[in-house]
C-alpha cells in the first residue's frame, strides 16, 4: 500500500460488521488503513486496505503496529460452548494490544464497549467490557465509546431481521419493557473519526440521546421490514429454565443465559452532552433503520 502524509489507522474486529463499515469510511476519506485480521491472506479483497495477522488469543508481534498512528479495538471473542473462557482471552486480548500500542508510540487507540458495561453488570459481556475499559482509560491517549445498539445493514439488527422474516415472532422478555438506545453505524463511523481528529479522550457514550423500549424497537423494525409479527411475552423465570434445560441436553439455541443476565441489567444513559462535544447529531431509530436498508430472505 502507498503512504501517504494521511494518517493511517488500525482496526481489530476488521471483518466483522463495524470493521468493515470503518475500513471503507476511512478509506474513502483517504487515509492509509490497516485491516487486522486473522487470516490476511483470505480476506485480501481491497487493494486500498494493508491486511496484517492479528489473533485476539496470541501475544501481539512488533510488526502488527508499525507506522500505525490511530487503533480502534472492535474485536472480541463471543461467550459460547468453544470460547468458555471468553472473558479471560477477550481481557488478556486487551493487555496484549494495549502494551504492543505503548511499545509503537500511538497517538490514540478507540475501545468499542458497549452501555452493558457498568457497575451493575452481571453478564460476562457487561464485565469483561468494563474491565476493557478501565485498562484502556489507563492510558492518556484512549477514548472509549459506549455505544447503544449498533442499527445496519449487519450484526444483531440483520439477525433480527432474519427471524422476524422467516419465523413472524418475536418473545418479549419480561414484557419487552427494557430501556434501549440505538446508534446508527452510519453515524458511529463518524463519531471514531471525529474523536480521532479532535483528540478527545476519556468516555463518552456513543447514543441518540432518545430512550426506547426493547418493544418498540422491535416493532419499529417489523414496519421497516413490512412484515406481521406476533409478540409473545415470556417471563425471565421461564427463559432461565429453557436455557438449563438446552444445556443439560447440549440443544444449542443461539442465545443464552449471559444474554438474559444483560437484558436483565440494561440501563439508559445520558448522551446528549458527549454527542455534542464529539459533533455529532445521531439520527433516529426510524431513519437509522430506513438507511440500513436491511435484506434479508425469508
Amino acid at each position: 500500500m502507498t503512504k501517504s502524509k494521511q494518517p493511517t489507522i488500525a482496526i481489530t474486529g476488521a471483518s466483522g460488521f463495524l470493521g468493515t463499515d470503518l475500513l471503507n469510511f476511512f478509506v474513502n476519506k483517504g487515509w492509509n488503513v490497516v485491516a487486522l485480521v486473522r487470516d490476511q491472506n483470505k480476506l485480501k479483497t481491497n487493494k486500498n486496505i494493508e491486511y496484517r495477522a492479528y489473533d485476539i488469543t496470541k501475544p501481539v508481534s512488533n510488526s502488527t503496529l508499525k507506522d500505525v498512528d490511530y487503533l480502534v479495538h472492535a474485536a472480541y471473542v463471543k461467550l459460547d460452548k468453544q470460547h468458555p473462557d471468553a472473558m479471560e482471552i477477550n481481557i488478556s486480548g486487551a493487555k496484549n494490544l494495549l502494551k504492543a500500542a505503548k511499545t509503537a508510540a500511538l497517538s490514540k487507540i478507540v475501545f468499542i464497549s458497549t452501555m452493558s458495561a457498568h457497575e451493575d453488570a452481571i453478564s460476562v459481556y457487561g464485565r469483561q467490557k468494563l474491565e476493557i475499559e478501565r485498562l484502556f482509560l489507563e492510558s492518556k491517549n484512549a477514548t472509549v465509546l459506549r455505544c447503544g445498539l449498533i442499527v445496519g445493514n449487519g450484526g444483531i439488527v440483520r439477525e433480527m431481521a432474519g427471524f422476524m422474516k422467516s419465523k413472524h415472532a418475536v418473545p418479549l422478555v419480561g414484557g419487552g419493557n427494557q430501556p434501549l438506545q440505538i446508534i446508527s453505524v452510519y453515524d458511529l463511523v463518524e463519531i471514531i473519526s471525529n474523536v480521532l481528529e479532535r483528540s478527545l479522550t476519556g468516555r463518552f457514550v456513543a447514543a441518540n440521546p432518545k430512550v426506547y423500549s426493547y418493544r418498540s424497537f422491535y416493532q419499529a423494525l417489523a414496519a421497516e421490514l413490512r412484515v406481521n409479527v406476533l409478540f409473545v411475552p415470556l417471563p425471565y423465570g421461564v427463559l432461565e429454565g429453557i436455557f438449563k434445560f438446552a444445556e443439560l441436553f447440549h440443544i444449542p439455541l443461539g442465545v443464552g443465559d449471559d444474554n438474559l443476565k444483560g437484558l436483565k441489567m440494561l440501563k439508559s444513559m445520558p448522551s446528549k452532552k458527549d454527542m455534542k462535544l464529539i459533533g455529532v447529531n445521531p439520527i433516529n431509530l426510524e431513519k437509522a433503520l430506513a438507511k440500513s436498508s436491511i435484506r434479508v430472505s425469508k
